[in-house]
């Protein structure tokens, strides 16, 4: 801070005691705001030791401890303070933000398309603690109108139980979701690269904008104030009641009564009008994959009776989302088919292979081949949702010329000038 500064911030601020608002946690000491002028100020012993005693948008006192210092006397009541979940600690509450008066949820248009839960735990955890709650559709241009279309019928059922939903392109100024939320404190959540940081800064450049490590608040237009967070994929919310599903599903709630047996898991069971509405399409897969992910009920991915292919031959055919093509089980010259033959693509279905026990549904891309002891060759797939790797079989089938790119790939993008191999490896 320059001197200039410092002096203003002096004469300005009351140097007994002020009441200001954290932007920023560091080690030692914090960045907050006051009078619109950000400064550094000291923490007391007490707060750098113990968990969750202080968070981004924090009101707090503050004192001058001379020689142009500042310290941080003592954190004032909170009126809001939002929690999620953490999946590795059950009974653990993280903290995320603390007096905000808007919770905005983003997930990116790819998302919306192949997955839920998400914005749904978002709305459940905006309701506890009291405060309103927003849905952002990012990169919303990166996908065709047909998938546009499927996805506004999709929205239609977030804005019943969302404060307000917006789609559209980060980089671009969102004036209506700016003005919707205008002289309020916005905490901003989502997974990385969801255009967070982008949408707050309203950034039109092409160069991305750096990922953000550590919550941070920062002063917007007429009076906003936002909260920028870390990227997490899962609110992990625990005690989840009948009350709040019924609240963010109120289109389950309603089938679930005409269910045959009152612990009905909505997975297997003769006569259960959930799986009918779903069988015909009158409810949507992905709203069952949420409702399922909330419920903890594992079984969610199939609509029928569960088999388990890790024992069980696999005879389904299936549609690759990514190409088209229409798979079938001829051909493989193997019990089962895990990949498409022309595009080698697959859908993280699996925890375990034939388990079909995730709920991620991503795609699986293949990213490289490599050989198992006895010259079998194997594809590496990575799923482009939550980044897992698994190594499966080609079948007789698969597209050799997609083979043969992923093979080569490394050799076409060496480190190192291929004339260093004559260099090498000459007389």
């Amino acid at each position: 801070m320059n001197k200039k500064k410092e002096n203003k911030i002096n004469k300005d601020i009351n140097t007994d005691a002020f009441q200001a608002t954290i932007v920023n946690i560091m080690n030692k000491q914090v960045k907050v705001l006051s009078k619109g002028e950000v400064f550094s100020c000291l923490l007391p012993g007490s707060l750098i030791s113990n968990k969750d005693s202080l968070v981004v948008g924090d009101e707090v006192e503050v004192g001058n401890a001379g020689n142009g210092q500042y310290k941080l006397i003592h954190v004032l009541p909170r009126k809001t303070a939002l929690y999620r979940g953490n999946r590795r600690s059950p009974e653990e509450k993280v903290l995320v933000a603390a007096n905000v008066q808007c919770l905005l949820a983003i997930v990116t248009a790819d998302y919306l398309l192949k997955q839920a839960g998400y914005l749904e735990s978002a709305i459940i955890a905006a309701r506890r603690s009291e405060i309103q709650v927003g849905i952002f559709i990012s990169k919303w241009d990166l996908i065709g109108e047909s998938a546009q279309a499927l996805l506004e019928a999709k929205l239609e059922l977030y804005k019943n139980t969302a404060g307000f939903v917006f789609a559209g392109s980060a980089r671009e100024q969102q004036e209506e979701l700016f003005k919707t939320v205008e002289g309020k404190t916005v905490v901003v959540v989502g997974d990385r690269s969801c255009g967070k940081t982008t949408l707050i800064h309203g950034s039109d450049s092409r160069c991305p904008m750096p990922s953000t490590h550590t919550s941070v608040l920062e002063v917007g237009l007429k009076g906003t104030l936002w909260i920028d967070t870390p990227g997490f994929r899962d609110f992990a919310l625990q005690q989840i009641s009948e009350e709040e599903r019924n609240a963010v599903f109120p289109e389950l709630a309603q089938l679930t009564q005409g269910c045959y047996f009152r612990n009905c898991t909505h997975v297997h069971e003769d006569g259960c009008q959930v799986l009918e509405a779903l069988r015909t399409k009158k409810l949507k897969r992905e709203r069952y994959d949420a409702y399922q992910k909330m419920t903890d009920v594992k079984a969610a991915s199939s609509i029928t009776p569960k088999i388990d292919y890790r024992h069980t031959a696999c005879t389904e055919s299936f549609t690759c989302e990514v190409c088209g093509t229409l798979v079938v089980p001829e051909g493989a010259g193997s019990r089962h088919r895990n990949h498409c033959p022309k595009c080698l693509s697959s859908i993280h279905i699996d925890n375990d292979p034939g388990d079909r026990a995730s709920l991620c549904k991503g795609i699986m891309e293949p990213v490289s081949v490599w050989v198992r002891k006895g010259g079998e060759w194997a594809i590496i797939h990575r799923c482009r949702m939550c980044g897992t790797l698994s190594s499966n079989r080609i079948a007789a089938d698969d597209n050799p010329a997609m083979l043969m790119s992923i093979a080569v790939k490394p050799l076409a993008m060496t480190p190192f000038p291929l004339n260093k191999l004559e260099e090498l490896f000459g007389p």
